[in-house]
């Protein structure tokens, strides 16, 4: 089972980015942790990029060659030394989960180190890497993981996302579709393939997509929220609106989901009803600040909502 492990313990900040981003910002989903959660403009501010830790260094595919045991001056290992290389208990691995990420990839990383054919060990390592912001490792322990086990839905989810994050957007769609195939049933796997083909600039490929996902999950609020967002890159702001709103009717909404209901309806000139829903998650003067820039861009010298609209159609 894919399990939801995200926090909403984040704290918002004002992120002044270029409308031109607004594709970019489209829901990433975390596929170890569904409902997938839509990244917006007024949101959270990513993690920073932590450096990867690790235990004795980073795992090998290849695992390291054995000591030799059999010369006259072979030790044998202390019972210390036997204990610390068994990989850790069910128990301990479940505990694990619930470490803050750094610590969880060190965990992972310090059990490839041990077995690095352990492929669950690959699966929880590639998630946490990914999301302190070691892509690349990201996607090299996923690959490991799955040369030890290539059908696995989630390992295939699991490197399309490290490529994804790294800026890799066609390998990672190969990846995705590949997962779907192995596990068509899962409406994330279709959401982030929407999110992936919005980043190709491929609006018709992602709408099909999105709407594969809400066959398979009708009511996420996630899912409509990213796809709400993908209509508003297509220059719909009306449909994207009743799209969002749609998404924010849930129970289960995200807080997400509410920060781009306000971005589209900031971007159609309401600036009031965009500050009132911002505030709901966000500090008044947080809120206050994003709807200041949202008007400077649009009231501005230049509208950069319409030339950005204007670009992608030429």
């Amino acid at each position: 089972m894919i399990r939801k492990v995200l926090t909403m313990s984040f704290r918002f900040r004002a992120r002044q980015i270029p409308l031109a981003a607004l594709s970019l910002s489209l829901g990433l989903v975390c596929l170890s942790a569904p409902p997938a959660q839509a990244f917006p403009f007024f949101g959270k501010k990513p993690e920073a990029t932590a450096k990867t830790p690790s235990a004795k260094g980073a795992p090998r595919v290849q695992g390291p060659k054995a000591a030799p045991v059999d010369g006259p001056s072979a030790t044998l290992p202390t019972q210390e030394q036997t204990a610390a290389s068994k990989p850790a208990s069910a128990k301990e691995r479940q505990a694990a989960r619930s470490l803050d990420m750094i610590n969880q990839a060190s965990f992972w990383l310090g059990e490839l180190e041990k077995n690095p054919s352990d492929a669950e060990a690959a699966l929880e390592g590639s998630i946490a890497l990914r999301k302190i912001g070691s892509a690349e490792r990201a996607v090299q322990l996923a690959a490991m993981g799955l040369q030890v086990k290539g059908e696995s839905p989630q390992l295939w989810a699991a490197l399309a996302l490290g490529l994804v994050s790294g800026g890799e957007n066609e390998p990672a769609l190969q990846a995705l579709q590949k997962a779907a195939a192995l596990n068509p049933k899962d409406s994330n796997l279709q959401s982030a393939m929407g999110v992936v083909y919005d980043r190709l600039d491929r609006a018709d490929l992602a709408a099909t997509a999105y709407e594969a996902a809400l066959k398979l999950a009708p009511d996420d609020a996630s899912i409509l929220s990213n796809y709400g967002l993908s209509i508003a890159m297509a220059g719909d702001l009306k449909k994207a609106e009743d799209m969002l709103r749609r998404a924010n009717q849930s129970p289960l909404a995200p807080p997400q989901a509410r920060q781009n209901l306000a971005l589209i309806v900031g971007l159609q000139g309401r600036f009031e009803e965009s500050e009132r829903l911002a505030s709901r998650d966000l500090p008044p003067s947080v809120a206050s600040e994003n709807i200041a820039y949202l008007k400077a861009m649009l009231n501005g010298g230049e509208n950069r909502w319409t030339q950005l609209r204007q670009e992608k159609t030429n």
